[in-house]
């Protein structure tokens, strides 16, 4: 299997195109057309900034992200995961009515599938993460982001495995020899991390649970998920050593604390089990750089202010889910040409950002699509980059475009109103702010800015 091939082409190009309603016919015939189709090519460089963002909030996506990894191109990136715990049964777990029937604790183990590697991950790498009790729960009523955190408590678990890159995706084969109960039911291999557990701390909060189940007057159903919380306060996964960062899926059946215990009626045990899963609602991950932690590498020291575009001296742009760091580019090219262009009509526009095998890197993924949002310096000023509407601009469409990544062919999104309104000077909206679509992420790209230009059609009046 080629997980290279599979997770990431080589080359991309998102190509916005402008359609001029008056000259359809005309749409796509090259610039030595007989009929007078002119093209101008327009670089771009030099209105290309970096925008630093502090205030985007968790996306409930029950992402957990923990690790700590160097990358060449952006430096240090660190990741802590915080998540409340829900469990899985309630009054049905135990039943009050029966004096007789007692209830003990056996043991306790945990799991995470991982979804997802960034740094180091051939070779096989060691990584050690640390499980600690929060010392207060994850507070639902809060809209955390990347910089904030909550004190951590007991350690009370660890887990240091070698990390196998050929094992993420791997999907099911006869051949393998692999039991299919470890596949789920897209046929992808459940590879999970597995923490060894402080067993004296579990059998506290199982006893500390089970007695409140147990005490119908004092918690009534409605309290327990109170009592639960207050029990258990929240985890926080910790990276201790290696160069990996992990993402794993809270939501999977596979993650989840399980505590076994024995039932007895007075003659004979019975075991039992049940789980702890994480709470997406109620989870979120610290990514530095943030606020509070600022970037390693001596390139990105002029990014002091958030929503400030910066033109850096590099000859690189770069998108960094995680940490918040988008790309901007500035249209005023594009309206300065219509200027220069007297009683030009035109045709078709095309905006390329082409990022070459070179500065690829399967170590920090890249993210699967890329979300354009139209702003202005006004805008970007006032702490804001996105959800603009102005119906003479965009006429009903929404001024968000998104492009997948597809290593097989070109690709293109329409954004063909706001353009159009852009070079007849109908809109303020000059700018677009590049970033990935998923926040709980820490992917990247690495974009040459002498690849990001204009190629522009146009036609002239006689």
């Amino acid at each position: 299997m080629n997980l290279w091939v599979k997770r990431l082409g080589l080359l991309f190009v998102v190509t916005l195109v402008l359609f001029a309603c008056e000259e359809e016919n005309t749409i796509g015939l090259p610039p030595e057309d007989d009929r007078g189709i002119f093209f101008a090519e327009i670089p771009l460089r030099d209105v290309i900034s970096q925008v630093w963002v502090d205030d985007i909030l968790a996306d409930r996506s029950n992402r957990l992200i923990a690790g700590q990894h160097e990358d060449p191109e952006l430096g240090t990136i660190t990741s802590t995961a915080y998540a409340d715990l829900n469990p899985t049964a309630g009054r049905n777990l135990i039943d009050p009515r029966d004096e007789n029937m007692t209830y003990e604790f056996h043991s306790a183990s945990m799991s995470l599938r991982i979804i997802d590697a960034f740094g180091d991950i051939e070779n096989n790498p060691d990584v050690v993460f640390s499980l600690y009790q929060l010392a207060d729960t994850v507070n639902g009523n809060i809209t955390y982001d990347n910089s904030d955190f909550i004190e951590l408590g007991e350690k009370i678990g660890e887990s240091a495995f070698t990390y196998y890159a050929d094992s993420l995706d791997l999907e099911f084969s006869a051949s393998l020899g692999l039991d299919s109960t470890l596949f789920d039911g897209r046929g992808i291999y459940l590879y999970t991390a597995d923490f060894e557990l402080d067993q004296v701390f579990f059998q506290q909060i199982f006893e500390r649970y089970r007695d409140a189940l147990l005490d119908t007057t004092t918690f009534e159903n409605t309290d327990l998920s109170r009592a639960f919380n207050d029990i258990t306060k929240g985890i926080a996964v910790v990276a201790e050593s290696g160069n990996t960062s992990l993402m794993f899926e809270g939501e999977d059946v596979r993650s989840r604390i399980t505590i076994d215990y024995t039932e007895n009626d007075g003659s004979r045990d019975t075991t039992r089990t049940f789980f702890m899963i994480t709470n997406g609602s109620k989870a979120f991950n610290q990514i530095s750089p943030n606020r509070n932690q600022g970037w390693t590498l001596e390139k990105f020291s002029p990014l002091t202010s958030f929503y400030t575009p910066v033109v850096l001296d590099d000859p690189n742009a770069y998108i960094q889910s995680g940490a918040n760091l988008f790309m901007a580019i500035d249209f005023a090219p594009f309206r300065n040409f219509s200027d220069t262009a007297t009683n030009a009509t035109i045709q078709r526009a095309e905006l390329f950002i082409n990022s070459g095998p070179a500065l690829q890197d399967r170590r920090f993924d890249t993210p699967p699509i890329l979300n354009f949002n139209i702003t202005s310096d006004e805008q970007l000023a006032a702490g804001e980059f996105s959800g603009t509407r102005d119906s003479r601009a965009f006429l009903g469409e929404m001024p968000i475009a998104n492009r997948a990544f597809d290593g097989d062919s070109v690709n293109f999104t329409n954004i063909p109103t706001y353009l159009n309104q852009l070079i007849l000077d109908r809109t303020p909206w000059d700018k677009v702010v590049i970033k990935g679509s998923i926040d709980s992420d820490i992917s990247r790209i690495v974009i040459p800015k002498d690849s990001i230009f204009l190629r522009v059609f146009y036609s002239k009046a006689n």
